[in-house]
């Protein structure tokens, strides 16, 4: 993922990461050519590069469309509605956030509300949700084996739920029922964070040396890769400041009494100091903006 900057094209995007594999491969040197010894001689065995079958669009900023953070320049434009939604969407299926899991099923009926429209009782039977299930709940709790009895008892379980919660939204135009989808969304940790892999040597003892580091619409995550908990976060206001070299990306926390400088290896420093001070410019701008009741 790279973020477009207004004078660069597309495809010159895609032709750097060509060019420039070994910086945009992880930090652990995953991108290394691997040697092997053959019949007693040392072959390089050549890492072939990246295959793309499409490119994906994304907002830069995932703003809000509910709360007390809602833009409600937002609301009256469809389209910047249903660009954020498919994001939220595609990150809750992808498990790319953490869900609150009593959110799960509303998020699959109200998903369901706009892909199908009003719960119909011939067509939407028993069974119907289930061939489908990963199109509705996050990859990450689907079960492992569906065909065994605990898998399929397990989808039983999230389709009387989904359904159950369905036949409630009759009547809810997509719009609506994606501006719901949202306002469930919105409310969690992680949402519209962008995350990018860092290491860290030890100055965060208790956490493991690689580390995601997530921007989001109201501050800084840093989470752990494996189970992808959150381990710690600071708003923007606790943010004190932050800059990159072309190896390190530097964020000081805190406030006028104590601070704490962190300081992480990472080929993209710049795109993450940029998306801050994005975020952060953004907010000054709407507070500004309210107060001129512009």
């Amino acid at each position: 993922q790279t973020v477009l900057a207004g004078h660069r094209r597309v495809m010159d995007v895609v032709s750097s990461w060509d060019k420039s594999l070994d910086d945009e491969e992880n930090v652990t040197d995953v991108q290394a050519k691997k040697k092997k010894k053959k019949k007693g001689k040392e072959v390089v065995e050549e890492k072939k590069g990246p295959e793309y079958k499409y490119l994906l669009f994304q907002a830069k900023l995932s703003l809000h469309t509910s709360g007390v953070e809602r833009i409600d320049d937002l609301l009256r434009d469809p389209k910047a509605v249903n660009l954020i939604y498919n994001q939220a969407k595609r990150d809750v299926i992808q498990s790319r956030i953490q869900p609150e899991d009593k959110d799960i099923t509303r998020l699959a009926a109200l998903k369901l509300q706009v892909d199908e429209g009003d719960f119909m009782p011939d067509i939407h039977r028993k069974g119907f949700l289930i061939k489908n299930m990963a199109r509705y709940i996050p990859k990450d709790l689907m079960p492992k084996n569906t065909k065994n009895k605990n898998g399929e008892a397990k989808l039983a379980t999230y389709e009387q739920k989904i359904m159950h919660k369905y036949q409630k939204l009759k009547g809810f135009t997509p719009q609506i029922a994606k501006r719901n989808y949202l306002d469930y969304v919105e409310r969690w940790q992680a949402y519209g964070a962008q995350f990018f892999e860092i290491e860290q040597r030890k100055q965060l003892k208790s956490y493991p040396d690689i580390l995601r580091l997530g921007i989001s619409p109201n501050g800084i995550l840093l989470q752990n890769p494996e189970d992808k908990e959150i381990l710690d976060s600071y708003a923007y206001k606790e943010v004190v400041t932050w800059g990159h070299s072309e190896s390190k990306f530097i964020l000081v926390v805190g406030d006028v009494v104590q601070q704490k400088k962190l300081v992480f290896k990472t080929p993209k420093g710049e795109i993450m100091r940029n998306l801050i001070h994005s975020y952060i410019h953004f907010k000054v701008q709407s507070r500004m903006n309210q107060a001129t009741g512009k």
